[in-house]
């Protein structure tokens, strides 16, 4: 950031809020006039012509051009067109004023004259000659400037890079898109946000947003941005990983996909979204014990396995008649199932294919379980009554708890977590939960002692559990 702007109606729209500054920013601080809509155009030439910084930085069409946005009330966080960062208030007993150097009369009258001095005169071809010793610039001479003031900072705030905030979809979440509006079966929800909506809402910038709603297979109807109904996304996934299962590997790809279930099935676009959250990220491979990169074919090779994994737990928990649903506390609602119940269920929905590869254990093989398990942290909460059962399982029950839905202020979601599950949680578990709330310049294991009680024996996992 080269230099910082600060709009002339920016006390009454509370954005005075000022953070530390590097000296490096500070050095090359410029004082700019943006004119009032109402001022005469005369008026405004003039003041434009004083100006010089370079054109990116001045008034067009009457706007500003905006280094940083800050968002937030009593938690701020900063940000640019690709970055975040998340902004504390630092307290201090007494104001500090930010003063600039500026020429006063005397110093302005002596730079006049040294301009006239600079030339000694011409020569017979009217050559300049300049004088041997240049004179002493006026702004050097202290009693040619006064220290004026231009700012008193008596809130002041520190910023640190931050990880974008990333529980939009608890807000999409409420208006989500089903099939009868995408055939216009059904009138279209009134509610909803707009992209420029969101992105002043979020605590993000609005390249991570694009990205994160991206990610998350977000689509554009009728101007809002909507998410897919979970029953619509998890049906509509199943009979993609049908198809995939039953084509030949050389005939796999996610245009077959479309050939094959549009607009028969689905619109397009409803796979458009699968593949922008299943899809597999371009040039993935398996890498084998003695570091060999195996190229994947067929369906293992189009998708996110991991993903996938997630998406089809998901599925169990909105589709199975058994589920239990527990309201906690910060209000986030989660959903049970015996963990045979689920585990039996879910392995079931896994084609068969797909076991043995890229990490996915085969489905007999020993602690299978505990490993596929492993790969919904984040996502799903086993609260266990026992262990050590046959092929390593674990008995008690599995909760669907969406890492995404939880609450972004790291003290309420981990009070969440510890609700649903009051035993002792592995770091490994935690990090999933908690490592998106931690800033990037800070250790997880530095923040989580604030707020948890830690537990270190030999030869097990580092763990955690509630202060109280």
């Amino acid at each position: 950031m080269d230099r910082i702007l600060i709009r002339s109606d920016f006390a009454s729209r509370h954005e005075y809020r000022l953070l530390s500054v590097d000296d490096a920013w500070v050095r090359q601080f410029q004082e700019h006039v943006y004119p009032d809509p109402s001022t005469d155009h005369s008026v405004v030439s003039r003041k434009r012509a004083r100006t010089s910084s370079p054109p990116s930085t001045t008034a067009r069409d009457g706007g500003v051009s905006v280094a940083f946005v800050m968002k937030g009330g009593e938690q701020l966080c900063l940000h640019d067109a690709r970055s975040t960062r998340s902004v504390r208030r630092v307290e201090y007993s007494n104001s500090m004023l930010l003063a600039v150097r500026r020429l006063n009369r005397a110093g302005r009258t002596a730079m006049r004259e040294s301009r006239g001095r600079g030339v000694d005169g011409c020569n017979a071809d009217d050559t300049v000659t300049a004088s041997a010793a240049p004179p002493r610039p006026a702004s050097s001479v202290r009693q040619y400037t006064d220290d004026v003031v231009v700012a008193s900072l008596n809130r002041m705030f520190d910023s640190h890079v931050a990880c974008p905030q990333a529980n939009v979809s608890a807000v999409l979440g409420k208006s989500y898109l089903t099939i009868e509006e995408l055939e216009g079966t059904a009138a279209p929800s009134e509610k909803g946000y707009t992209f420029a909506q969101l992105a002043r809402a979020f605590r993000s910038s609005p390249v991570e947003l694009a990205n994160l709603l991206q990610s998350m297979g977000a689509v554009v109807h009728r101007g809002h941005v909507r998410l897919l109904h979970p029953s619509l996304a998890h049906e509509s996934l199943a009979a993609v990983l049908t198809f995939l299962d039953a084509v030949e590997p050389c005939d796999a790809s996610w245009s077959a996909v479309r050939d094959h279930l549009c607009p028969s099935v689905y619109p397009e676009v409803v796979l458009r979204s699968l593949e922008a959250v299943y899809g597999a990220p371009r040039g993935i491979g398996e890498t084998t014990t003695d570091d060999r990169c195996v190229t994947l074919l067929g369906m293992p090779a189009l998708l996110n396995l991991p993903r996938v994994l997630v998406g089809l737990a998901g599925s169990v928990f909105d589709a199975h008649h058994d589920v239990a649903h527990r309201t906690l506390s910060t209000s986030e609602v989660a959903c049970g199932l015996p963990m045979e119940t689920f585990v039996k269920a879910w392995m079931d929905a896994i084609p068969s294919s797909l076991f043995g590869v890229a990490g996915i254990p085969l489905r007999g093989a020993p602690g299978a379980q505990k490993t596929l398990m492993e790969k919904l942290r984040g996502y799903v909460v086993v609260e266990s009554l026992s262990a050590g059962g046959a092929g390593g399982s674990v008995q008690g029950t599995a909760w669907w708890l969406p890492k995404e839905a939880l609450s972004n202020d790291f003290a309420a979601r981990l009070r969440a977590l510890f609700e649903l599950r009051p035993q002792r949680w592995d770091q490994m578990e935690l990090k999933e939960y908690l490592g998106v709330l931690i800033p990037p310049d800070q250790s997880f294991e530095h923040v989580i002692v604030r707020y948890a009680r830690e537990y270190r024996i030999p030869g097990q996992p580092v763990q955690y559990a509630p202060l109280a």
